[in-house]
């Protein structure tokens, strides 16, 4: 009978489904995230802009030497952990450490929704929501914005909601006491006409309100799912639920980001191997995602590596500028 009613709700939702955009930010064809720790190793550059066009991956020719990152995200019971640790070469060892940040809360609202921090802002929810199959964090984000976006809990059909509950409960009742068929009204054929009018009405309404936000259209001879909010825009592949290009218009400028090359970066789930972005200035820079590593985070070992960290740091002074999206 449970099955018989989940089949009937995607099948009552599946003809006119149009995803939410925190829906199209959950990473759809990665599985669940089972431990509470991920680690990106990032390779950055400045590129000039005859490099990144969106046809090819940019040529190895830049502007300036490469940067190197490793990004720490560890899920906790209040919430999510960031740390940034940046080196001097491509051995990203403790002797080459340089720099790190530690944000021991980090919310949708760390990073501040100003026009100076959107860039930093935007690119840490778009990691989040690769990382952890999340959407939340960047819908909050971009809310913090002004842009006109909402979560799904804002969204959802309260009227359909209650009307499954209903039939679930009656579902459930039945499967207990045969009997209770006998007295009980299933409500999704009730005697009463009006009542059976009202309940197809329900059964064929969205499970989601839709804001007309979010729409098909073609990228590169590809079908792809748009975004367009406001100042906000974005392409997600329209089956692998990948996220193509993110991009905010500001006062100060433009920031985008373009994905590119997904892979399986740690076995299971799936990261672009690239990101290109440009920001608000016109400065054009390659992340290379060299690796992503999924594993269990201890509190006690979290305090042991920032130690560690701070102890490596004691006496060294790095003042060289960052990219404006890293932390």
């Amino acid at each position: 009978m449970i099955i018989a009613f989940l089949g009937l709700l995607l099948s009552s939702t599946a003809i006119s489904y149009v995803p939410t955009v925190e829906s199209l930010f959950r990473h759809g064809p990665n599985p669940d995230v089972s431990v509470n720790g991920v680690s990106l190793t990032l390779v950055v550059k400045r590129i000039l802009p005859a490099e990144s066009s969106e046809g090819a991956t940019p040529a190895a020719t830049s502007e300036k030497a490469e940067d190197y990152y490793k990004i720490f995200l560890t899920k906790g019971n209040e919430g999510l952990k960031v740390a940034q640790t940046r080196y001097g070469n491509s051995s990203f060892s403790e002797s080459s450490l340089l720099h790190k940040i530690y944000y021991p809360n980090f919310t949708s609202y760390t990073i501040k929704p100003s026009a100076e921090e959107a860039e930093r802002g935007l690119f840490f929810a778009l990691l989040h929501s690769l990382t952890f199959n999340n959407g939340a964090h960047l819908v909050n984000y971009l809310k913090a914005l002004g842009v006109p976006v909402r979560l799904n809990g804002e969204l959802i059909n309260r009227g359909k909601v209650e009307f499954l509950a209903s039939y679930k409960r009656y579902l459930a009742t039945i499967a207990r006491d045969r009997n209770a068929r006998k007295t009980l009204v299933n409500p999704l054929h009730p005697s009463d006409s009006l009542a059976r009018d009202r309940a197809q009405a329900l059964m064929a309404e969205p499970m989601y309100t839709d804001t007309r936000q979010v729409g098909l259209t073609k990228n590169d001879n590809q079908v792809s799912w748009r975004v367009a909010a406001g100042s906000f825009e974005a392409l997600v592949s329209f089956k692998e639920r990948d996220v193509e290009k993110i991009r905010y218009l500001a006062p100060a400028g433009e920031f985008e980001v373009i994905c590119k090359e997904y892979w399986l970066a740690n076995g299971s789930h799936s990261f672009p191997r690239f990101l290109l972005i440009k920001t608000y200035s016109g400065d054009q820079y390659q992340v290379e995602v060299t690796a992503m590593r999924h594993y269990v985070e201890r509190e006690e070992d979290l305090v042991k590596r920032l130690r560690n960290w701070d102890s490596i740091l004691k006496g060294k002074d790095s003042h060289e500028p960052r990219p404006e999206f890293l932390l």
